[in-house]
């Protein structure tokens, strides 16, 4: 594929059955590029650092499904899966530019967190009549996230501020207003325009709860360099509380309570622990591993 192709043409005047269209070429088609095996990644990066265009390009194409993946979570917020795709390809590039491949990690675990954000950004900018602060929009995300895993974990449709509060460690004041503004957002069965004769909804673009071969992959890829990061930059007891409390390596995310029952410890020292332990995270150098995994 063309490195002039990369972008989803959208120029304003498409209809919605040619944009779906579009979509649904454009989604053929990068679905063919075969993914690179790690050692097949190892030698382009290191070859695209050192100026090499096919390898770049490569390198790009190989991961567009991946931006796919990666924007089809961020759909119901304003702006059409064909724009959060272009959205994702530029962060895609802007992460290619960036990547070190010397420090030992895979491409894909540190393009998400690039990806991500420059999807999130458009969707400030250009999907939402409410704009967010680019934190805040971390935050929504995470209280979104905490909100689908206590409805499995209570067996309720309707997780209270507090109980999101106490997975988060969020105040219940700023969860209930981040909520607020989300169910501002367009309904997921919003009707997109059709050919005239019917109407799909943004929710047929949505694939179902199995886990695709892409996302699998993006797992893989991020646990084994977080685990990395974890082990050489936290103790024993900090790397359990952390993995404990997003839900890390296979583990079930808990509250601070549960966490302190489990050590014998009182939920504020829990808390000191892993305010501690994110802070020795932040550092620029695995700060977006870590982010892009717990998101």
């Amino acid at each position: 594929m063309s490195t002039k192709r990369r972008m989803l043409r959208n120029d304003g005047k498409n209809t919605g059955y040619d944009e779906s269209n579009i979509l649904s070429i454009y989604l053929k088609e990068i679905n063919r590029i075969p993914l690179l095996t790690e050692e097949e990644e190892l030698d382009l990066a290191i070859r695209a650092k050192a100026g090499d265009e096919f390898a770049r390009n490569r390198m790009i194409e190989s991961n567009l499904r991946f931006v796919v993946n990666v924007s089809k979570k961020y759909q119901n917020q304003g702006l059409p899966l064909s724009d959060l795709i272009n959205e994702g390809n530029i962060g895609l590039m802007t992460a290619l530019e960036k990547f070190d491949p010397d420090k030992g990690y895979r491409f894909i675990s540190y393009a998400v967190w690039w990806i991500r954000q420059s999807v999130m950004k458009a969707i400030n900018e250009k999907g939402r009549a409410v704009r967010l602060p680019l934190n805040r929009t971390n935050e929504l995300l995470q209280i979104k996230k905490a909100e689908r895993t206590l409805m499995k974990e209570l067996s309720t449709e309707d997780p209270t501020a507090e109980e999101i509060g106490e997975l988060t460690g969020f105040d219940p004041a700023l969860v209930e207003d981040l909520l607020s503004i989300s169910r501002e957002l367009v309904s997921l069965d919003a009707p997109m325009l059709g050919d005239g004769s019917s109407l799909s909804s943004i929710g047929d673009f949505i694939e179902d709860d199995s886990v695709s071969p892409e996302d699998s992959l993006i797992d893989v890829a991020l646990q084994e360099d977080v685990g990395k990061i974890l082990e050489s930059t936290l103790n024993e007891r900090e790397r359990e509380i952390i993995e404990l409390r997003f839900g890390l390596n296979g583990r079930f995310p808990m509250s601070l309570k549960e966490i302190g029952e489990l050590y014998n410890l009182t939920k504020e020292r829990i808390r000191q622990i892993e305010k501690k332990a994110l802070d020795r995270l932040k550092a620029p150098e695995v700060s977006k591993y870590v982010e892009a995994y717990i998101a």
